[in-house]
């Protein structure tokens, strides 16, 4: 008996350090780890959704949506609208499948860069301002007018928002929103 637990717990370590390796692997290549969104943060966003959807916006596309929990909520709150959440890294994309089942969350292990958005209509991000300046031109040239994009904490290096939601407590943070 003691074998077997000697065994099972040599393999759930090994397996960790492989996941944790992989992990960092795709940190280190995309430049970004993956940073879940604050509650605070989550709510300010959803309720931003909210206020625009009712101009006929339908289909909510996450950017770099990470371990799923935005993309996820939006489905929750929004079961009428469409979202997809957008992941390049393997470990994160795939524990977002996970916890998409049961719900319409789309998700999808692609890079952000050659994801085509054409038919979003609003787009979440919380990336980086490295990311950010390096969908500006994209989006730009890919939205269609009237599609908006609500950013946490990271703004375009050109474009000015038209709209910014400072929030405080644990993390003072702001929210980008961009109409295109």
């Amino acid at each position: 008996m003691l074998e077997i637990i000697l065994t099972l717990s040599l393999v759930c370590t090994v397996v960790l350090l492989f996941v944790t390796l992989f992990n960092e692997y795709y940190q280190q290549r995309l430049g970004v780890s993956c940073m879940p969104t604050t509650p605070k943060v989550r709510a300010h966003m959803m309720g931003l959704i909210e206020e625009y959807a009712k101009d006929g916006h339908a289909n909510i596309v996450e950017l770099g949506c990470g371990w799923g929990g935005m993309a996820r909520s939006a489905t929750k709150r929004f079961p009428w609208l469409t979202t997809t959440g957008i992941e390049k890294s393997l470990f994160p994309y795939l524990f977002s499948k996970l916890r998409a089942i049961g719900n319409d969350t789309n998700i999808r292990h692609e890079n952000i860069y050659k994801y085509d958005l054409k038919d979003a209509d609003i787009i979440l991000c919380y990336l980086s301002n490295q990311h950010m300046e390096g969908l500006e031109d994209k989006m730009t040239e890919e939205l269609k007018p009237g599609s908006v994009v609500i950013s946490s904490t990271f703004q375009f290096a050109k474009k000015k928002p038209d709209k910014i939601v400072p929030l405080t407590g644990v993390y003072d943070t702001k929210i980008y929103i961009y109409v295109f």
